[in-house]
């Protein structure tokens, strides 16, 4: 067997590739580590038949994919590289509120520091959509903070949207070392979205024990969420190297997988055809945008949208402050990454993901126990009932996960799929009281 090193921030692959996967007959496996004669002491080390096969390659245009050998012995996209930094740049963090007894209160105001550990509560982040900010999912983490006062919420802004798209929140220091007037370096995917997280919870203290114990994500924002987990569950050789490397580069080392993942109709598979229809019309608008009210008429007249989406589409303006006595609006979102974020969504195995979090051998994993026990992650799959996109086919594929065929009973299953009738995608807006129910019961079993 041949294993080719190249170099880079280890947080590239730190999913790596199953332990259980590896062995003679397997043939070439691509792997960036940071500190490449370390990282093949380390692999040889749990490997001695390896002792005299590695291939060491330091080549700085290493591929941007990289592959493992599955269980049929055909490779597998496993991830693309997340955002690298200069070290004399400010690796950015995401914009956030916290939700506490059904209110909003203020970073300063939070007991114990701002990360919560100090007063034994829970933590659950919350994703929201594509072109959305974490104000659109205030209701339910506001309702479900006040049924279950054990956890408070933390809402993220998802780079390029709210107000992570700009660096309104940095210092003038800060500020004279970025290129841009965005924080956040190509290449825009979910892995950079992920690595944000992980660079935005470390700060909050939101690592080890305190670790976030669930995380939500609604569309895009369940795409990530499942990432993030996916990232932090899946055993793989590079955790137990990466645990012997120092690394600057990630604080992904400190953080515990959650305990349950919940995605909000997230539909496997490429982006729906409207979702780049909204994105070329918004694209095609002059800016600054005159008024709210054109906004709404110009995209029903102009370009086919319905009413409420385009009402919707007005929340994302703010006043830039420019035009004088008559106001002048600017988008809150980061177009160009938008639409980056919307190309990865072909690139993303969203059965093969919940497929990994949720084996038995991803409790293996050192992150994986606690007080010697194991400690397995649930991902909880939510779909509208009227949304048309979840196919027959796409059920079944999903339905094929071993993790949801071998349980006993639903409520035993590591993966679990729901469905609300009565929602549409926006399923937290159309039928909240029923995701609600699914996600006390849910998150009380725990």
């Amino acid at each position: 067997m041949c294993i080719t090193f190249a170099a880079g921030p280890i947080n590239h692959l730190r999913q790596g590739f199953r332990r259980s996967r590896i062995n003679e007959s397997h043939s070439s496996v691509l792997w960036l580590l940071p500190e490449i004669p370390s990282a093949a002491l380390a692999l040889q080390s749990h490997h001695p038949s390896l002792r005299h096969s590695l291939s060491v390659s330091t080549k700085i245009n290493a591929p941007t994919k990289l592959v493992s050998p599955s269980l049929n012995h055909r490779p597998r996209l496993i991830r693309r590289y997340a955002s690298h930094y200069p070290h004399d740049r400010p690796r950015p963090k995401l914009a956030h509120e916290w939700i506490v007894d059904g209110k909003v209160v203020p970073t300063n105001e939070m007991a114990g520091g701002e990360g919560s550990g100090g007063d034994g509560k829970e933590v659950i982040v919350f994703l929201h959509g594509l072109l959305g900010n974490s104000k659109n999912l205030r209701t339910p983490a506001k309702k479900l903070t006040q049924q279950l006062p054990h956890f408070h919420a933390l809402l993220l802004d998802i780079r390029g949207h709210g107000n992570s798209s700009s660096t309104s929140s940095y210092s003038a220091n800060e500020k004279s070392r970025l290129s841009s007037s965005s924080p956040f370096s190509h290449p825009h995917n979910f892995q950079s979205c992920v690595q944000d997280i992980f660079d935005t919870l470390s700060p909050l203290g939101l690592t080890g024990s305190n670790s976030p114990k669930a995380i939500c994500g609604h569309s895009l924002g369940g795409r990530i969420a499942l990432q993030y987990s996916h990232s932090l569950c899946t055993t793989a050789i590079a955790s137990d190297a990466a645990a012997k490397i120092p690394s600057k580069e990630s604080h992904q080392n400190d953080i515990e997988p959650p305990r349950q993942t919940w995605v909000l109709d997230a539909v496997p598979g490429r982006a729906d055809p409207s979702v780049h229809n909204v994105l070329r019309a918004v694209s095609s608008l002059p800016t600054p945008i005159p008024s709210k009210s054109w906004l709404v008429d110009t995209l029903v007249k102009e370009y086919g949208m319905s009413k409420g989406v385009s009402m919707w589409m007005a929340t994302n303006l703010r006043d830039n402050g420019q035009g004088g006595n008559a106001k002048s609006f600017d988008w809150i979102f980061d177009l160009d990454i938008a639409n980056d974020l919307v190309e990865n969504f072909s690139e993303q195995d969203i059965v093969e993901m919940i497929r990994d979090i949720t084996s038995e051998s991803t409790a293996l994993s050192k992150k994986g126990t606690e007080n010697g026990r194991l400690n397995k992650s649930t991902v909880q799959l939510v779909m509208a009932g009227k949304n048309k996109l979840w196919s027959e086919e796409i059920v079944s594929k999903l339905e094929s996960i071993p993790s949801f065929q071998n349980s006993t009973t639903p409520s035993s299953s590591l993966f679990r799929m729901h469905t609300l009738d009565k929602a549409g995608h926006w399923v937290h807006v159309d039928d909240l009281e029923g995701l609600l129910k699914l996600m006390v019961d849910g998150l009380q079993q725990r």
